[in-house]
């Protein structure tokens, strides 16, 4: 009865972990033109709240920006409206059609995979990131096996909060597992019961891990895009300074995991960066952008 008590606890505290909400957006692929938006801005003489100033009311005019192709204009007041009105997973993908229109692939990947950790069921914003990573030169390469593909993709599949309310779900079906193996009297339904339970328990624990993973995913940073339009990368946290220091190029957009940092005297920051299946370098690190 412990158990049960602990694991309904354990379910409670999970499902009150909610990832960000974020508001819906009308989808469009930066290849096919500008999105349609409402141009709704305040009234002349009409005192707006300091918040919707700030935030909506530069969303909108950073639309309307956009709409009129002065995608210079829209990518500041979308700038704008992050620093006054918060995250958003729509304001993170509707500034990278801006940087894309601009022909900055680096930073439009960077805020579509932004968008992506906020709300991960962004399909615009996941189709966008597909469309312009086939354009970068340095195709995006597995760096993990296939089992660390599957896991990337079931933690990126639904916002944290989702994959909590299916724990709990599964964790009532458990419960009523147990109930029925107590219960019933036929030893088919006590097996069935039984087994199933054992099968739909292990399932709620996958559940909760994946809950947790899903929502420290969107506090990681690890993950960083090059933004130049190609990057020396070298052997030591410092500038190459024969042929021999020279580890890799890489070229604008791509994605590295970042595994290390250091503080160089007269070099700046650099980053040890993780590429590919297990390639190790170093970059400086106002060259990529952390996600």
């Amino acid at each position: 009865m412990k158990l049960i008590y602990s694991i309904l606890f354990l379910m409670v505290a999970v499902l009150t972990m909610g990832a960000q909400a974020t508001d819906s957006v009308v989808a469009e692929n930066p290849a096919e033109g500008p999105a349609q938006v409402a141009d709704t801005l305040p009234e002349e003489g009409v005192e707006e709240p300091s918040a919707i100033i700030s935030g909506e009311v530069l969303a909108q005019q950073a639309d309307s920006a956009y709409s009129a192709d002065n995608f210079v204009m829209a990518e500041a007041l979308y700038l704008k409206a992050l620093e006054a009105g918060g995250s958003s997973s729509t304001l993170f993908y509707n500034l990278g059609n801006a940087y894309y229109r601009q022909g900055n692939l680096g930073k439009a990947i960077v805020n579509y995979e932004r968008a992506l950790k906020l709300d991960p069921t962004n399909a615009d914003a996941r189709a966008n990131l597909e469309f312009v990573n086939s354009k970068i030169t340095d195709k995006q390469i597995d760096s993990g096996s296939y089992m660390d593909s599957v896991w990337e993709g079931t933690v990126g599949m639904f916002h944290a909060d989702t994959w909590a309310i299916v724990a709990l779900v599964l964790f009532a079906i458990f419960l009523g597992a147990i109930a029925a193996y107590i219960f019933s009297s036929a030893v088919a339904v006590k097996k069935a019961s039984f087994f199933g339970g054992l099968v739909v328990f292990a399932l709620t624990v996958c559940a909760v891990i994946v809950s947790f993973a899903a929502a420290n995913r969107v506090n990681s940073d690890r993950y960083a895009i090059i933004l130049p339009p190609s990057s020396q990368l070298s052997t030591s946290p410092r500038e190459a300074r024969s042929h021999a220091e020279q580890a890799f190029l890489l070229h604008e957009g791509t994605k590295v995991e970042i595994i290390d940092s250091i503080a160089n005297p007269g070099e700046g920051m650099w980053y040890e960066v993780l590429v590919g299946h297990g390639e190790r370098a170093w970059v400086k690190a106002s060259e990529v952008e952390r996600i």
